[in-house]
């Protein structure tokens, strides 16, 4: 008999769960966890589709420190964030119907299962086990227990496990009707050995545990572990490690790092960008060369082409000079897309391009980074009018109203002017007017406040650390409100409003002694340069404040202040009364060392008790002996003077001797 009694009852034992076994639980499993994403997904399709967003980027209607956030109303930049309506009902609606349409068939097939399976666990019932009446015989009782038997026993069914656990249930069901012992137990437990313990497993399918289906499993399974799961993070691994923390590829910084020099301008930024990783990575078109011929022919380079064996370096070149020159009515589709994704880039390579000149202290540099981005964002021409930033207007409105009484250049100038006093407003329709009135409204005016000192002294000495404090005010906005995305409708995407403070030496020097990027949109914004004063005497610097996503906001402060040597003042050391508190409190070790340290001290103070006590009593002693000498002294001195010649004549003879 092969494997005999170990193997009918033991070996087979692990497969006593097949028994009864439904996939109610792997049902209800993946029912409830369809349901927790159909839902919500389903409400927030049905809400998109019947009450569609108005804008296509979330721009929150308040900060978390509660400031409500103010966009610009003018229709351009409403045109802008509005969806338009053939781009609700597209490729991503249609696809997300159909994954809902199928979830939720899914889910009714599901309920259809679980109302036909068992709806309660079956408790241990040998009269149905054995499929006899709860009144039946003990004859008729062994005669359907060998007739199961027979049908179900292990040799005879040796790939089924299912039919081996049906075999061992039979067997207990009729020891708990004919064997005293399990009867005792079955009727007091509701089990023939005993009491038992509740086991619970998780949701599985029935075909995961069946025995022809193993080999299959073990194979997807491994294909998993070893394969798809080691692929995926190669795969991320290999794509974020050609990225730096700021997001712009790797190979881009080293390559603005190369040629970004002290020397480097506006004109030169173009190309930088056209040449950097990701707008080499931008796939070139057969059409391209037809589609830019009309953009290249318009388009003013300001600079000679460095980079000329490079394609897709010139054509992305010529779409960055055709945007800051306004020829978009010149692009194909397809060319208009490729600038949007460029322009997208842009933001963080001319972010790169600030902090290297930034890094290498060079403020003329950073300016004229800044001046790019700010171009780009705006689309403006190097040394372009400002006035264009305005809604409507155009280079041909500008020179026809340029000049004259009541002609601006400046856009602060433009904005700081009554309506009436504004040029080229009379012929303009009202709403056109309404709009350049909400982007003035809107756009930031911006007042700067300056402070030089030494936290927690009144002079300022060779050696201190200087803090110089600059608070920009939004006069613009009200208390409780923030600036919203800028008004820039021909950039992708949103973009808020940041600013640059440096701190620069004064003439003749313009080295960067301290900078810092603000991207805090609230009225009140503030920032802290410190520099280190290296010599004494009267120093002049420079406190520039400049906008990256408008031309014509910069300021500019001058700051003035005297510096001392360390012996022109002498500086108390004046010593908080909780620093002194702090000195007296027992260190980390001390607090470790616990009540060891402490039963040392105590042994200590009366080691020094006890020998304090010594000399004391010493001393007592002493004076006694001291008073009684004293006494004897002076009686052996009255004794004395009776036989004072004896003694004078004894001293003249040791004297003659």
């Amino acid at each position: 008999m092969s494997g005999g009694f170990r193997d009918t009852f033991t070996k087979e034992d692990s497969n006593e769960g097949l028994l009864g076994y439904d996939d109610a639980a792997f049902y209800y499993f993946a029912g409830s966890l369809m349901l927790t994403i159909a839902v919500p997904w389903t409400y927030n399709f049905i809400k998109g589709t019947i009450f569609p967003s108005t804008q296509q980027n979330d721009v929150p209607k308040k900060l978390k420190s509660g400031s409500l956030v103010v966009t610009c109303k003018a229709s351009t930049m409403m045109n802008k964030m509005d969806k338009p309506s053939s781009q609700r009902f597209g490729l991503c609606w249609k696809i997300q119907l159909g994954v809902l349409i199928l979830m939720w068939v899914l889910l009714g097939g599901i309920y259809v299962l679980v109302g036909s399976a068992q709806k309660e666990i079956n408790r241990f019932d040998p009269f149905e086990i054995l499929e006899v009446s709860t009144s039946a015989s003990a004859g008729d009782i062994k005669k359907a227990y060998r007739k199961l038997s027979l049908v179900y026993h292990p040799d005879k069914n040796p790939d089924d496990p299912l039919a081996a656990s049906r075999f061992i249930q039979i067997t207990k069901a009729y020891a708990a009707l004919t064997d005293e012992s399990a009867k005792r137990n079955y009727e007091k437990y509701g089990n023939p050995d005993g009491p038992q313990t509740t086991k619970v497993g998780i949701g599985l399918p029935r075909f995961l545990l069946e025995k022809n289906n193993q080999l299959l499993i073990l194979c997807a399974f491994f294909f998993m572990l070893i394969f798809a799961v080691p692929m995926t993070f190669i795969c991320y691994y290999q794509r974020t490690k050609n990225y730096a923390p700021n997001g712009v590829m790797i190979e881009t910084l080293q390559f603005l790092g190369y040629y970004i020099n002290e020397s480097t301008r506006m004109k030169n930024c173009p190309e930088l960008v056209a040449a950097s990783a990701e707008s080499r990575a931008m796939l070139a078109r057969p059409t391209d060369n037809n589609a830019m011929k009309p953009i290249a022919q318009e388009v003013v380079e300001h600079k000679t082409r460095q980079f000329t064996n490079h394609p897709i370096i010139m054509k992305n070149s010529f779409l960055i000079w055709g945007h800051m020159q306004r020829l978009h009515h010149l692009m194909t589709p397809e060319l208009r897309e490729d600038l949007d994704a460029l322009l997208k880039d842009s933001v963080k390579i001319t972010q790169a391009m600030i902090e290297i000149a930034c890094m290498r202290e060079w403020f003329f540099t950073a300016q004229a980074m800044i001046e790019f981005r700010r171009n780009l964002i705006q689309a403006l021409d190097i040394k372009g009018p400002q006035l264009l930033q305005v809604p409507y207007y155009t280079e041909d409105i500008l020179k026809q109203f340029g000049k004259g009484k009541n002609a601006c250049s400046t856009l602060v100038d433009f904005m700081s002017r009554d309506a009436e006093s504004r040029k080229g407003l009379v012929e303009m329709e009202p709403q056109q007017v309404a709009d350049i009135e909400a982007f003035c409204a809107h756009v930031s005016d911006m007042e700067i406040f300056t402070k030089v000192l030494v936290e927690d002294e009144n002079e300022i000495v060779v050696g201190d650390i200087a803090t110089v404090i600059i608070q920009l005010h939004r006069k613009n906005l009200r208390e409780g409100e923030a600036a919203g995305p800028v008004h820039a409708p021909l950039f992708p995407g949103v973009k808020y409003e940041e600013w640059w403070v440096f701190l620069v030496e004064g003439n003749p020097g313009t080295r960067i002694l301290a900078s810092e990027r603000l991207r805090d949109t609230e009225r009140v914004i503030e920032a802290k340069l410190r520099f280190q004063v290296s010599r004494p005497g009267k120093y002049r610097m420079e406190v520039h404040a400049l906008c990256d996503s408008y031309s014509g906001l910069d300021k500019k402060v001058e700051i003035n202040f005297t510096a001392f040597s360390q012996d022109e003042v002498k500086r108390e050391i004046f010593i908080h009364k909780e620093d002194e508190d702090l000195d007296l409190q027992p260190t980390l070790f001390q607090q470790l060392m616990g009540d060891f340290g402490q039963d040392e001290e105590s042994e200590e103070e009366e080691e020094q008790e006890s020998e304090s006590k010594k000399p004391a009593k010493s001393g007592k002693k002493d004076g006694a002996a001291k008073d009684g000498g004293k006494e004897l002294i002076t009686e052996e001195g009255a004794k004395g003077d009776g036989d004072g010649g004896d003694s004078s004549e004894s001293s003249s003879e040791s004297d003659s001797d």
